[in-house]
C-alpha cells in the first residue's frame, strides 16, 4: 500500500531531532537544507517543504519544495519550486513517482514550477499536463582553464576511474594558462580604475534601492530578506574532508569541496552602480543575479571575469544577456559554448505568455545546487 506523508514548516523542529529519520539507509533531505527551509522568509507554518512516500510502511521516495513568491500580471503569488524528486529503483513500475508529483501538486493547490530538470523528468512533467513553458534562457559557458577531470567523466561515465589522470593533464595545461591569465588579470584590473567593491552579507538601503530599480520585469522580485537568507543558510555545505561525510546517502547536493556565495556591491564615485550574486562551486562560477544599468555592462562583466580568474575558476556559466554578449567578445577564455536553461510553470497561474519576463539564473532552486 502506498502512503504519502507531508512535512510542513511547523514539523521541522521535531523532524530535526528524530534520530530514526536521520539513521535511515538513505536521506530524503539533509539537516542543513531542512533547517534552511525553516528559515526561508517566504515559508509559513502550514507550507509544505517535503513529501515522503512509503510502500508497505517502507520509505521509498520523496520530493522537496522551495517556497517563493513570483509576479503574475502585477499580482504577487506564492509558488513552490520542485527542488528534489527521487524514488527507489526497486519501485519501478509501481507509479510511486507520479503519485508523489500528484500529491505535491494537490497539496500546493497546483501552484508549482520547475526551474531545472533532466530530459527524463521533463517527459513526466509534459505527460502530467500540469505545466506550460515559463522561460528558455540562452546563456554561455565560458571556459577559462582546462577542466578535463570534470568534462570527460561527465560525457563518458566509464572514464570516471581515470579522473586523477585527467586531473594531472589539467594541472599541466593550467600551469601555462595561468601565466597568460596573470597578465590578463592586470589588464582587467586596469579597466576597473575608480571602481570599488563591497562583499556583503546584509543589504543596505542603497543596494536595495538599486535592486528595486532594475527588477521591474523579474519573475521574482528578490530583496533584502532573500539575499541575506541565501548568504546565511547554504543548502550545500563546504566540506574539505568530503570523503569522510555521509554524502552518498543523499541523491542530491549535501556537501562539496568548495561552495560559497559572493554578494557584491559595486561602487563608482561613492555611488552604487551594480549588485551581483555569484556562486562558486569547486571550479565553476555561476552568475545568479545581476542588477545594473546597461551602460555599466563592461565594468560588471570585468568584475565577474576578474573574480573568476583570481579564484581559480575553470568555467563561468551566465544567462544575463548583456554580460553573455560581453563574455563572447572577450579573449580571456579558451572557448565558449551556448547553454540553454528551460523552466516550466503550472497552468494554474492562468498565464502562458512570459516573453516580457526576466528570469534570473538563480530563480527557482537554481541558486542552491
Amino acid at each position: 500500500m502506498i502512503e504519502i506523508k507531508k512535512i510542513n514548516k511547523k514539523d521541522i523542529p521535531e523532524l530535526l531531532s528524530d534520530n530514526q529519520f536521520w539513521n535511515h539507509s538513505f536521506l530524503p533531505i539533509s539537516k542543513h537544507r531542512l533547517y534552511a527551509h525553516h528559515k526561508n522568509p517566504n515559508l509559513e507554518d502550514n507550507d509544505i517543504v517535503l513529501i515522503l512516500s512509503y510502500l508497505n510502511n517502507e520509505l521509498v521516495g520523496y520530493m522537496g519544495l522551495f517556497m517563493d513568491k513570483i509576479n503574475i500580471d502585477n499580482r504577487l503569488e506564492k509558488i513552490g519550486w520542485l527542488s528534489t524528486w527521487w524514488v527507489h529503483p526497486k519501485t519501478k513500475g509501481t507509479g510511486i513517482g507520479r503519485e508523489i508529483l500528484n500529491a505535491m501538486y494537490s497539496e500546493n493547490n497546483g501552484k508549482i514550477g520547475i526551474s531545472q530538470f533532466t530530459p527524463s523528468a521533463r517527459r513526466v512533467y509534459d505527460k502530467s499536463g500540469y505545466f506550460t513553458t515559463l522561460k528558455e534562457n540562452i546563456g554561455i559557458k565560458a571556459v577559462l582553464r582546462s577542466n578535463l577531470s570534470f568534462v570527460i567523466p561527465t560525457l563518458f561515465p566509464k572514464t570516471k576511474r581515470l579522473s586523477s589522470f585527467f586531473n594531472q593533464i589539467d594541472h599541466f595545461f593550467n600551469f601555462f594558462i595561468n601565466i597568460k591569465l596573470y597578465f590578463q588579470k592586470i589588464i582587467l584590473s586596469g579597466k576597473l580604475t575608480g571602481i570599488s567593491l563591497e562583499y556583503v552579507n546584509i543589504i543596505d538601503d542603497e543596494t536595495l534601492s538599486l535592486i528595486n530599480q532594475f527588477n521591474k520585469n523579474d519573475i521574482s522580485n528578490k530583496g533584502k530578506a532573500f539575499f541575506e537568507w541565501l548568504k546565511a543558510y547554504n543548502w550545500v555545505q563546504k566540506a574539505p574532508l568530503i570523503n569522510l561525510t555521509n554524502k552518498i546517502k543523499y541523491e542530491f547536493s549535501i556537501y562539496d569541496n568548495e561552495f560559497e556565495f559572493s554578494l557584491i556591491k559595486i561602487i563608482e564615485k561613492n555611488v552604487c552602480i551594480g549588485f551581483v550574486v555569484l556562486q562558486k562551486r569547486n571550479y565553476v562560477t555561476k552568475v545568479l543575479f545581476t542588477y545594473y544599468d546597461l551602460k555599466n555592462t563592461a565594468a560588471i562583466s570585468n568584475i565577474i571575469k576578474l573574480q573568476a580568474a583570481t579564484q581559480n575558476t575553470r568555467e563561468i556559466i551566465c544567462y544575463d544577456e548583456a554580460i553573455c554578449h560581453n563574455l563572447k567578445k572577450s579573449n580571456l577564455f579558451l572557448y565558449k559554448n551556448k547553454k540553454i536553461k528551460q523552466s516550466i510553470i503550472s497552468k494554474k497561474f492562468n498565464k502562458t505568455d512570459f516573453s516580457n519576463v526576466r528570469m534570473n539564473f538563480g530563480d527557482g532552486d537554481c541558486s542552491f545546487a
